[in-house]
């Protein structure tokens, strides 16, 4: 009997002791009991919303719009829209997201920027006129792209109603575009300056509704000299045209064959002031298949005197 007394007292004792520790221990508890809370991982304890989601729903971002119009099939080029501060872009070419007719309804701002003409050791401006033309402009196109050059095609509206594919080919591939006339006759062009920039006009419209912006740049057929007057270039400015003129002709207007356009061209480069400048004319349109046979050796005669090849733009500095 006092053995078995002595066992009770022993067994009493450690439940006691047991009893304790489960009250003195949290951690014991939770290990006993069902209906514990979960302790929180993240964020204060004071926090009712709890964290902060690291990554939100890129839906429910809002994204800031642009307010000026740019046109879907932007390519490397200057573009100007209603943004009255928007700086030209040196060296690339020059777009308008409107018509003179839109601008003038808007009522923005059609001169040109002011920026400094460019002149470097050694600049040539490979310019071709009188085109889109199904056989020499394409050849033109893959012969630049094969030499890594961009050039400039004063463009005729006409042509471009008949073309308007090889239009789009010139202005995705990066070259310049610039205004030609619509029809590139004399006797109806040069009239009077209402006819004149009737045609510009015209044509503008042609090339927006092809490559959905316009250009800048013109050059009149058969040149400015003996044809414009004080008029022609008061409305130029008043309209924002930039006139572009040439300073080089590789005489292919004639029959000559394309050995002697290269000539021609070597010979009028002895003159070291234009070396800053030097503007090219050439043509692509029908009959100037010796253009397209002389180009490659053209590009090679500036490419040996590391002349550097720019498109016409707003820099582009006067030919004399």
């Amino acid at each position: 009997m006092q053995h078995t007394s002595k066992f009770f007292q022993t067994v009493c004792a450690l439940s006691v002791i047991c009893l304790t520790l489960l009250v003195s221990s949290p951690l014991a508890l939770l290990a006993f009991s069902d209906s514990a809370s979960p302790i929180p991982v993240s964020g204060p304890p004071n926090d009712p919303e709890g964290p902060e989601d690291p990554d939100p729903d890129p839906e429910l971002v809002p994204v800031p719009e642009n307010k000026y119009t740019i046109p879907n099939n932007a390519i490397d080029a200057y573009y100007m829209n209603e943004n009255p501060d928007n700086p030209a872009i040196p060296s690339k070419p020059v777009y308008d997201v409107f018509t003179v007719e839109e601008r003038q309804a808007r009522g923005l701002v059609l001169e040109v920027p002011k920026v400094s003409p460019y002149y470097g050791q050694k600049v040539v401006y490979l310019t071709f006129d009188d085109g889109p033309e199904p056989e020499n402009t394409p050849a033109v196109l893959a012969i630049l792209k094969s030499q890594g050059i961009k050039a400039t095609f004063f463009v005729v509206g006409n042509q471009i109603e008949k073309y308007p594919a090889i239009l789009r080919q010139i202005y995705q591939d990066g070259h310049a575009i610039g205004n030609h006339s619509y029809n590139h006759v004399y006797r109806e062009l040069y009239q009077s300056t209402n006819n004149y920039f009737s045609q510009l006009r015209h044509t503008d419209e042609i090339i927006k509704n092809s490559i959905g912006v316009r250009p800048r740049i013109s050059r009149a057929p058969g040149g400015s000299a003996g044809s414009f007057t004080k008029e022609y270039w008061a409305t130029l400015k008043n309209l924002g045209y930039t006139e572009v003129g040439w300073n080089i002709s590789s005489g292919d207007a004639s029959s000559a064959k394309a050995g002697q356009l290269v000539n021609n061209i070597a010979a009028q480069m002895d003159n070291k002031n234009l070396w800053s400048h030097a503007i090219l004319l050439m043509h692509d349109g029908r009959g100037h298949a010796e253009t397209v046979k002389a180009l490659p050796a053209i590009i090679k005669f500036y490419k040996d005197r590391q002349f550097e090849f720019r498109v016409v733009n707003f820099e582009t500095p006067s030919p004399w």
